[in-house]
């Protein structure tokens, strides 16, 4: 056996949060198999082109492989250079392709031990009624490809990146991109687009594992087997996808690992003449310019705000950027056939409200995962607490860097929401009630991201668990809400559904039909989410003062 593949995949194996994910994993599958078990024990042959336990099963592993794999790739190569032994590997007599294997396999290896785990729930299957055996082996087929695919696009970013927290923020936008924005132009357009247009929309969401499992499974939903537009269906696009990712990420770490790592010391430090006049436009924010003393008002806020990266001028701004870019061209899709069809801008209030709430879901934890267990990954929580500074403000020194910043990505969806408006009147206030929602989806995102750092000794893995956890409030109660009335009955589906800020918001847009989150479930989503914001700060400020007593 591989020798770094084998040391990889035990330590991986060791840690509890990854018998965690199993555990969740596991849960999940078996959640969605007692929701769609029939009654009756079988399942009609009337009926099995509509079998929703296949369906779920399939897309429930690809939803934990989606939240589960880049937050074990992306640091895999990261750890080893922040813990200083990728290079102790080319003092060993290992050869450069067995260290590239050895990484390759242990990226690969997690998910295909999760896939593994869930085939008891698949065999059910078999007990329950007969199944299309076509359609199974393809939808696994879908799932092994995606599986290989998500990590090995993850491990390219960590040989790419330099630490594991950008490794990670970087990982997961990338993996979501690819899984989930893909699938929104063509759910907004392609239903009032022909010829060339439709079907550049088509393959364009085809490259989502999500659109290939569904044109295997449900073909004629959307259209995702292509046979109204006599396009390719989606599962073919995305095998060739899957493919060229995957060959492409295998070269970019091979070319990484290939040769020992170059010393980032040797590398001298950019100069003024290299920086260009675009280069500083774009920031803004000057990186080099001479620092100001700092205030006697809280100096952990200046402190932090100078030293972390992500939280940095360049980072920020380029999210924001990114943001303003993406509400622009929404606007424009609004103004295009929003006054003409008001099915159009339904479709883009909705692209907008989930493309809010993602950036909020994916930005905000990564502000916040690593403000304390950052600093004693690098010793320095001992000097916090050799200053005259008291625990309340370090713990807002902390926090309010940590939470300032992740409101610019939603400012900057304020020209969509300006546009949509002007469109269609009713919108005013449907967008004024979408600010206490969208406030409390901001803090708590910072405060559940605070909790799991006060409660990790490592930013990664507070990174990871804040993520998971994020997802587990955002997206797993849309799984109740999506299935109201087929599967769950409305009012329990309605209270399940009612913990998700996109749930709540997609449900009380208006001009669609009468939705099941009414008033009383808006009211009881403010008041859980200010009791989940409440909790993590307690947890956040209680750790932080044990840490200050004990070190």
């Amino acid at each position: 056996m591989n020798p770094v593949f084998r040391k990889d995949i035990l330590a991986l194996l060791r840690l509890a949060r990854i018998a965690g994910v199993f555990i969740a994993f596991i849960a999940v599958l078996g959640a969605l198999v007692l929701a769609t078990w029939p009654q009756q024990g079988l399942v009609p042959l009337a009926t099995q082109g509509k079998d929703h336990l296949l369906l779920g099963l399939v897309m429930g592993q690809l939803l934990v492989l989606i939240l589960a794999v880049p937050g074990v790739a992306s640091v895999q190569l990261t750890e080893e250079r922040e813990g200083n032994t990728l290079e102790m590997l080319y003092a060993t007599r290992l050869s450069p392709i067995s260290i590239v294997l050895g990484k390759l396999l242990s990226a690969v290896g997690f998910p295909l031990l999760l896939l593994l785990a869930g085939l008891p729930f698949v065999a059910l299957l078999n007990f329950r009624g007969d199944v299309n055996q076509s359609a199974l082996l393809q939808a696994y087929g879908v799932l092994v490809t995606a599986a290989l695919m998500l990590a090995l696009v993850s491990l390219a970013v960590s040989a790419m990146c330099k630490s594991s927290a950008t490794a990670l923020v970087v990982a997961y936008l990338l993996v979501l991109s690819i899984c989930g924005a893909v699938l929104v132009p063509a759910f907004i357009m392609l239903d009032v687009q022909e010829g060339p247009m439709a079907m550049g929309l088509h393959y364009l969401r085809s490259i989502s594992p999500v659109a290939a499992a569904m044109s295997i499974l449900r073909p004629a939903v959307n259209d995702f087997g292509g046979a109204a537009r006599q396009n390719l269906p989606a599962w073919q696009v995305f095998f060739a996808f899957a493919g060229l990712a995957i060959a492409l990420s295998t070269l970019i770490v091979s070319s990484k690992l290939s040769r020992p790592p170059v010393d980032a010391e040797t590398v001298g430090p950019q100069t003024d003449e290299a920086r260009t006049l675009g280069r500083k436009l774009l920031f803004l924010i000057d990186d080099k310019k001479q620092r100001k003393p700092i205030g006697g008002f809280n100096p952990v806020v200046a402190k932090e705000r100078r030293t972390n990266q992500l939280r940095g001028g360049r980072w920020m701004i380029r999210i924001f950027y990114g943001a303003v870019v993406l509400a622009l061209g929404l606007s424009l899709m609004s103004l295009y056939g929003g006054s003409e069809n008001d099915n159009v801008l339904v479709y883009v209030a909705s692209v907008i409200v989930s493309l809010q709430f993602a950036i909020i879901a994916l930005v905000t934890p990564s502000l916040a995962s690593p403000v304390i267990s950052s600093e004693r990954e690098a010793g320095t929580f001992e000097m916090l607490r050799m200053t005259r500074l008291g625990g309340g403000k370090i713990f807002w020194g902390k926090f309010i860097p940590a939470l300032l910043p992740a409101m610019l990505p939603v400012v900057a969806m304020v020209p969509a929401w300006l546009v949509i408006s002007f469109v269609n009147a009713n919108y005013v206030h449907y967008a004024v009630a979408l600010i206490p929602i969208t406030l409390l989806s901001l803090l708590m995102c910072s405060t559940v991201a605070m909790a799991c750092s006060a409660v990790s000794d490592a930013s990664a893995r507070a990174t990871v668990l804040a993520y998971l956890m994020v997802a587990a409030i955002f997206v797993l109660p849309m799984l109740a809400w999506w299935t109201a009335g087929s599967v769950l009955a409305p009012k329990l589906a309605a209270w399940v559904a009612m913990i998700s800020p996109v749930a709540v918001a997609l449900d009380l847009m208006p001009g669609q039909e009468a939705g099941a989150l009414t008033r009383p479930y808006l009211t009881a989503h403010l008041v859980t989410v200010a009791g989940v914001c409440v909790l993590s700060l307690l947890v956040a400020r209680v750790r932080l003062w044990q840490l200050m007593r004990q070190g």
